[in-house]
């Protein structure tokens, strides 16, 4: 095995990607140093909602089939995970099966939710139908009398991503793992058997780099000379005391949700905002998320605000994932733009990516996810 201070492999970053690399790699019985600027799961991948809902795309199937793909592996890493990883750690990630409800206010989005049942109920392992209102109200009761039907599908899942971010840092570190603190600055050296990179805390010389480095992945550019298209999407997330309200389905409109999670309080997001680097939860955002969730869920008058949050997520400018060898560096890998999916999508880049280092190939086909399509 590497010595510590040249490991197989370096991960920038300790969020879901990075760590699920690192995970995947330090299986395979490969050297891992994770190179974090924070703590790991400071960002999106600890305050995000954690749906794993791969099905829950708008648009049709064809339109999102290649994420769909990698979708279908994650949720399978995912269902593994949630009986391995408490095993493993002791640390219960609330993985959970619940249903979810994704309502229509008007004659268009009836037709949109429709076609999504259409495709959805052909997939194996969910179930999809439509409800009419009156249907609809029997499944959440507290939803709003302008519902006039609903797209309900069994099959879905979520999780708590702090909690499976902490799992995984200890998994990781079980199978010999190491975190170093310290923000990387450039890739000094660069060869066909190393990579030497540069941190505010001195060098390291390993035989791989993967550079999973969420919504900064932009700095990436400087260091191989090539533009790596993703810039940071803001999103702010409410958890509320409702009481003796209990939302047992993930309640979602238009990209927004609802739904108690087993802390018993009640989670609520997003927004989107392309704010820049700034994470900062906002009265504006906050206001944003209450007006939606308060149309889809009315009688909201004594819930209380425990918790409000904001991330930033990677957003490519196509808005599908980037996975897979920087070309002309054939040890050097990057793996990011999940945009909001991050939660779901991030254990299957990370198996990409420990397959691509580890054995030299994928089962995937990552061709419409490589950097290389950006280019002229």
């Amino acid at each position: 095995m590497a010595k510590p201070d040249h490991p197989d492999v370096c991960i920038v970053g300790g969020g879901i990607v990075g760590l699920s690399s690192a995970y995947f790699l330090a299986q395979n019985g490969l050297s891992v140093t994770i190179l974090e600027r924070d703590s790991v799961g400071s960002h999106a991948s600890g305050f995000a909602y954690g749906s794993l809902s791969p099905l829950g795309e708008a648009g049709l199937a064809e339109d999102i089939l290649p994420e769909l793909t990698l979708a279908r592996e994650a949720m399978s890493i995912h269902t593994e995970w949630a009986k391995s990883l408490p095993e493993l750690t002791g640390v219960d990630t609330q993985h959970r099966f619940r249903p979810a409800l994704d309502l229509a206010f008007s004659e268009k989005e009836v037709v949109a939710g429709k076609s999504q049942v259409e495709w959805r109920s052909q997939e194996d392992g969910y179930r999809s139908e439509w409800l009419d209102g009156q249907q609809a109200r029997e499944v959440v009761p507290a939803i709003s009398k302008s519902v006039i039907g609903a797209a309900y599908t069994e099959g879905v899942a979520d999780l708590d991503p702090y909690r499976l971010t902490l799992a995984l840092v200890q998994a990781c570190e079980s199978l010999g793992a190491s975190i170093r603190h310290g923000e990387v600055i450039g890739i000094d050296q660069y060869n066909g058997k190393s990579v030497t990179v540069s941190t505010t805390s001195g060098r390291i010389q390993c035989g791989s780099l993967v550079l999973a480095m969420g919504p900064w992945s932009g700095v990436i550019s400087e260091w191989i000379k090539s533009e790596v298209p993703i810039r940071p999407l803001k999103g702010q997330i409410l958890r509320l005391d409702a009481g003796n309200l209990e939302i047992k389905c993930s309640v979602g409109w238009q990209g927004s949700y609802a739904c108690t999670k087993p802390d018993g309080l009640l989670w609520a997001g997003t927004t989107e905002e392309d704010v820049g680097f700034d994470d900062i939860p906002t009265p504006i955002g906050r206001d944003s998320v209450i007006k939606t969730l308060t149309k889809m869920i009315p009688n909201l008058e004594e819930a209380r605000i425990v918790e409000h949050t904001a991330c930033l997520r990677p957003l490519p400018a196509d808005g599908k994932v980037i996975v897979g060898p920087i070309q002309d560096k054939q040890n050097v890998f990057i793996a990011t733009g999940t945009g909001r999916k991050g939660i779901l999508l991030g254990p299957a880049l990370g198996k990409i990516i420990g397959d691509l280092v580890s054995l030299g190939q994928s089962h995937f086909n990552i061709e419409p996810f490589s950097l290389n399509r950006f280019k002229n």
